[in-house]
């Protein structure tokens, strides 16, 4: 699955946003504190909503261009990859791709059709997280001017 997606930041703030949730990902899993350049490589444990298990290890991290992963669970291996491009000095072209890996056949079957059943809602799922990260940004940017607004009206 390959959603992209045209964004109103720029494509540095859409990667900082991306892969400080990754960083609070991994606090919440782990306990263990991770700055951007020792993501690549590390893998940690998670529990998801449904009380699976997975393994999601850091495959590839390009500072404000790539950030991928792949998450294992017993039955499946999700490659995710984000990939950032810079459309202009403000905006960007976000790409989320997600490939779905499995050993046995009969799961492959299930995945296809699963799919095809729902490829749509997870698409609009995958649209709706990135207009999500270009909303944080956007209301993070906000807050700070009017924070700094204020510190220098309290300065007068």
């Amino acid at each position: 699955m390959k959603v992209s997606q045209k964004l109103y930041i720029s494509q540095k703030e859409c990667f900082t946003a991306i892969i400080n949730s990754v960083i609070y990902d991994i606090k919440q899993s782990t306990g263990k504190t991770k700055q951007v350049r020792q993501l690549q490589g590390f893998s940690y444990q998670r529990t998801m909503s449904n009380g699976m298990r997975t393994t999601t290890t850091i495959s590839e991290v390009v500072p404000d261009e790539v950030y991928q992963f792949t998450t294992e669970t017993l039955s499946n291996t999700h490659i995710t990859t984000y990939t950032i491009t810079a459309t202009s000095e403000n905006t960007c072209e976000a790409t989320y791709t997600e490939k779905i890996e499995a050993e046995k056949a009969m799961r492959k079957v299930n995945n296809a059709i699963v799919g095809f059943m729902f490829g749509f809602f997870r698409k609009k799922r995958v649209r709706n997280l990135l207009k999500a990260i270009e909303m944080s940004v956007i209301n993070e940017s906000k807050a700070k001017k009017q924070a700094s607004k204020q510190e220098v009206k309290s300065e007068d």
